[in-house]
């Protein structure tokens, strides 16, 4: 429920610097979860959990954070419209993924929430990816939809082969290397007098 409620406030709250610490928070979580299932002494183990804490807590947030910042970022960046519409269509596919991990577990409480906040993520990641217009509203969508990604395979019994885990956890770092290329190589909008950067 904690992930739950890092999950929908930046929807809620259009900063960049929140979206950017519930992309922190998020991965936080999820090294909680994971965790919280007990330390296991193999590769596999180790490579998530250093992806997570290192890459999805640490370093993604950090950089793209450091790079905002130093290009002066307007601190308002809503990454889905700020409007009625929006806030509903999340709260329907709010509605859905709870909907939808009852009907998987009906029984199972537990099984069932972590269901539905792993949909839930997905979805609203899709959302912003849909709705938002900015190169930085993107990469959020897309960040949101692989930490989605992410709580589905903590419910799962079957893991990776540990040379699968470590060349997702390779491209998930190269997408966010590239990600923090694209930002420092997009045109810069100021304000005022100031003409766009070519």
């Amino acid at each position: 429920m904690a992930f739950l409620i890092i999950l929908v406030t930046p929807l809620l709250i259009g900063t960049w610097r929140v979206s950017l610490l519930g992309l922190a928070a998020q991965g936080f979580v999820l090294s909680w979860m994971m965790l919280e299932h007990g330390f296991k002494d193999d590769f596999t183990f180790v490579v998530q959990l250093l992806d997570v804490v290192v890459v999805r807590t640490l370093v993604a947030p950090r950089m793209l954070h450091g790079i905002l910042r130093s290009r002066n970022m307007p601190a308002r960046n809503d990454v889905i419209p700020p409007n009625l519409l929006s806030w509903a269509l999340a709260g329907v596919l709010l509605l859905f993924a709870f909907r939808f991990a009852q009907r998987f577990h009906p029984q199972d409480v537990a099984a069932s929430t972590h269901l539905a906040v792993a949909t839930a993520t997905v979805l609203l990641g899709f959302l912003v990816l849909a709705s938002g217009n900015s190169l930085f509203s993107q990469m959020v969508g897309f960040l949101r939809v692989e930490n989605g990604i992410f709580l589905f395979e903590l419910s799962s019994t079957h893991h990776m082969p540990p040379l699968v885990q470590l060349a997702v956890s390779g491209v998930y770092l190269g997408t966010v290397l590239l990600f923090g290329y694209f930002l420092r190589h997009q045109p810069q909008v100021t304000t005022g007098a100031q003409e766009v950067a070519p």
